[in-house]
């Protein structure tokens, strides 16, 4: 049995089974292999860029930015008797402080929303430091061929540096 799944390049890959000693989860693997998954895009005010600090007691707001079937899904493939479909579940936000903050695709900021609390995935720092940003996708690939079926778990990570300032106060008379 001949498997091509897809192209790389113009060429097929290809995977050749013989009869009998088909273990459909590493075919699963393979297959999920060839979707070229990536982590998100990570959404955040305050934005990334020189001039730009977070501020100790205002609200963080955490998002998916641009969120495709790449960085969140559906992604799915079929080839030989085998199909599988990618999609996250959930984004773990690592804040930098100790915090853990687990959310869906987030809500993105506007300008109107000024200095409100994010509806469903924010943070707010209590001191100012540099902080590394961690979001992990965790992902759920879900397939089935060959009279079988299965889930494969796996996560993407991607960073970011974020500056949290303190404002002061200065008192004359």
């Amino acid at each position: 049995v001949r498997i091509t799944p897809c192209t790389e390049g113009g060429v097929p890959l290809q995977f050749w089974v013989h009869r009998g000693s088909v273990d459909p989860e590493q075919l699963a693997r393979a297959l999920l292999a060839q979707v070229d998954l990536d982590p998100i895009d990570i959404g955040m005010v305050p934005r990334e860029g020189r001039d730009s600090m977070g501020v100790v007691g205002l609200p963080v707001w955490m998002w998916v930015d641009g969120p495709d079937r790449t960085t969140w899904g559906p992604a799915s493939i079929s080839a030989g008797g085998m199909s599988l479909t990618a999609r996250v579940k959930k984004i773990v936000w690592s804040m930098g402080d100790g915090t853990k903050i687990t959310c869906d695709k987030g809500t993105e900021w506007r300008k109107s929303d000024e200095t409100d609390e994010s509806p469903d995935c924010g943070h707010i720092y209590k001191k100012q430091g540099r902080y590394e940003v961690r979001a992990t996708s965790y992902w759920e690939a879900d397939w089935s061929g060959y009279g079988r079926s299965g889930t494969i778990p796996f996560t993407l990570s991607s960073t970011r540096q974020l500056p949290i300032g303190e404002y002061q106060v200065i008192v004359t008379r």
